[in-house]
């Protein structure tokens, strides 16, 4: 981590960036598979211990949405990190140190907000695009043309694109439907926050124990990866909540998944499924989500690390 009075916002933002970026390609298809976990529902009130959707799919599907989400990603990091760092450098200008405790806990609430309202119509559509594949091949199971015809995904249909999603959205709900699942995204900049205030509270306590100005790499990795424990082992009931809201389709067969809202999806979900599905898939959440978060730590650090000693020789 380097020394306080040298960070730089821009630097920051795109250290960030590039380590998200790399975390994300790395864990894309757990993200997938995760997502198609929170959009199928259960059926053992049925009589039946299997899901509505099929479990298994091929290697190019679990990468559906990966184009869109590389750049919902860039810019998620780029925002948050530029708002996450300057307002911390506010506060470090008023007050003479960083922010720590609640003080950076409502520094990362902030930057997290920001980047929900910019950037939440992409991931709206992302997450509909992991979803398609599964449900396209749950309706060529009970459909024995699908196939034979040559599509991508089964279905008998040819593989949506971006803008193909984005128009449904759009025609099911108008330009407010890019934001479904705004409220339990907003409520979810917890998750962010609390990675972020845990991490940075720890790492600055290391650094100062030991009263030196860098972490090493195992140091970071650590550190990242139990920030992100703890932030989703809180936050992952939300997380199963926004991604049904997401999906949700006037063609969608099920009127059981067409929620009203989020508190309307949370009581539906209860009573049909049993509070077990708000930590459905959570085995693999927590696998992808600890993976990223110490990657992208542990990128974001040693390439700052980096920026700043090239600098301090050029200067």
């Amino acid at each position: 981590m380097p020394p306080v009075d040298a960070r730089d916002d821009v630097v920051e933002a795109a250290a960030g960036t590039l380590g998200a970026l790399l975390a994300l390609v790395t864990t894309y298809p757990l993200i997938t598979l995760n997502t198609r976990q929170h959009v199928t529902r259960r059926r053992e009130r049925d009589g039946d211990d299997g899901d509505d959707a099929p479990s298994t799919s091929s290697l190019s599907s679990m990468y559906d949405g990966i184009e869109p989400a590389l750049v919902g990603t860039a810019c998620s990091q780029a925002v948050y990190n530029y708002w996450y760092s300057r307002a911390n450098g506010t506060y470090r200008a008023r007050r003479g140190r960083d922010a720590t405790g609640a003080a950076s806990l409502a520094i990362a609430s902030f930057a997290g907000c920001v980047n929900v309202l910019m950037t939440l119509p992409i991931w709206t559509i992302v997450t509909k695009m992991q979803a398609d594949t599964a449900a396209a091949k749950l309706r060529s199971a009970t459909s024995e043309g699908g196939k034979k015809n040559g599509d991508q995904n089964g279905s008998g249909k040819k593989k949506r694109s971006f803008f193909d999603i984005a128009r449904e959205v759009v025609r099911d709900g108008g330009v407010c439907g890019l934001w479904q699942g705004l409220t339990p995204s907003l409520v979810m900049v917890a998750n962010p926050a609390l990675q972020y205030a845990f991490y940075e509270t720890v790492a600055k306590w290391r650094l100062k124990r030991d009263r030196k100005t860098t972490l090493s790499a195992p140091e970071i990795f650590v550190f990242g990866a139990c920030a992100k424990f703890g932030a989703t082992m809180l936050t992952y009931p939300l997380m199963v909540v926004k991604s049904r809201l997401q999906v949700v389709s006037k063609d969608m067969a099920d009127d059981r998944m067409r929620y009203r809202g989020t508190a309307h999806a949370v009581r539906c979900m209860a009573a049909e499924e049993g509070l077990g599905v708000f930590y459905k898939g959570i085995e693999t959440k927590l696998t992808q989500t600890i993976l990223a978060a110490a990657l992208m730590f542990t990128v974001k650090e040693k390439l700052a690390e980096s920026v700043y000693a090239a600098r301090r020789v050029l200067v």
